[in-house]
């Protein structure tokens, strides 16, 4: 059973449907609910109905009996059980009726004698049967069982706020702790978001990727030793291919002297100083365009480009697409 309370409220007629009322309340209470009613003070003023217009205010569904009489008028000849009625669905309530199926067959005692309030009581019936559930009995035991299906059903298919015990809802210091607790993450997203745009290293007096940069290499094939001037841009462009995933300074320097024969037409089998391409990777590690971390399980030190790295080599490079 589930640990919400839902409080229903009961409208009837009074004296003639006493038997009928306390089955169906007891069915509520054997249910886990909570039966609300004017049980002690049935409704025949227009000051009691402002009362009990809070008490259906609270409740969750509303159920409507309805026997052989109609109840007592307001001033404008209106019955407080209808009353009650139209308060209810003008509330947006969940309305269950329950009408007597055997009406000519209900005693003389239970009935109203006076012909208006006949002709009102069926007027209310059938006001009340339209486009709504409703269920027919003709005792109080069947009355009792209908309840207690239409009611379950209800709680399923429109469920309500429902009432819960003190104890299983939070205190006000669970909650005031919980709304800290999130303004102390809203703070910390915020100072990581702000890491996170300024994670590149500011350093003012790093040269810019225009800087020129001179790279010295020996040929083998020629037994020289040349040098080639480029700007920091130009060995992003060249090492950036390697570093699109974690790559070693090996594999930057074989890029590079890869690109020295392929973007600078320099024949034969170039050799960099690894010292040259080292510091030259480490100045874009300053400028915010490639980052370093260990290698792991690999070992050493690998290298890869930022987002920073490869928006700018997309944006300046021949390569953008």
């Amino acid at each position: 059973m589930s640990d919400k309370k839902y409080q229903v409220f009961i409208s009837s007629t009074y004296a003639d449907l006493k038997e009928e009322r306390q089955i169906l309340t007891r069915a509520i209470l054997d249910m886990g609910h909570i039966p609300a009613g004017m049980e002690m003070f049935p409704a025949s003023d227009v000051e009691q109905l402002g009362y009990i217009k809070q008490v259906i205010d609270e409740c969750d569904y509303y159920v409507l009996i309805l026997g052989a009489r109609y109840g007592s008028l307001d001033p404008d000849g209106v019955s407080f059980t209808e009353r009650e009625f139209e308060y209810a669905v003008a509330t947006k309530k969940t309305v269950l009726v329950f009408v007597h199926g055997k009406m000519d067959e209900i005693p003389r005692g239970k009935t109203d004698k006076d012909e208006v309030k006949y002709r009102k009581l069926l007027d209310f019936k059938e006001k009340a049967m339209t486009d709504r559930l409703v269920k027919i009995w003709d005792t109080p035991e069947k009355l009792g069982s209908e309840a207690i299906l239409a009611l379950t059903k209800a709680f399923k298919s429109h469920p309500q706020v429902g009432w819960v015990r003190a104890n299983q809802i939070p205190s006000h210091s669970t909650v005031a702790d919980v709304l800290r607790y999130r303004e102390e993450i809203d703070r910390l997203k915020n100072e990581i978001d702000i890491l996170m745009v300024n994670n590149s290293p500011s350093f003012s007096d790093v040269a810019g990727l225009n800087h020129e940069l001179i790279l010295h290499y020996s040929n083998f094939s020629r037994g020289a030793d040349y040098s080639q001037a480029m700007t920091y841009f130009d060995f992003l462009q060249l090492i950036a291919p390697k570093l699109h995933t974690p790559g070693t300074m090996t594999s930057v320097r074989i890029g590079v002297e890869t690109g020295l024969k392929e973007r600078f037409n320099v024949s034969g089998e170039p050799r960099l100083n690894r010292s040259e391409i080292q510091d030259a990777v480490l100045h874009l590690v300053a400028t915010g365009h490639v980052s370093m971390k260990d290698g792991g399980s690999a070992g050493g030190t690998v290298y890869q480009l930022t987002d920073l790295g490869v928006q700018t080599w997309l944006e300046m490079s021949y390569t953008k697409k």
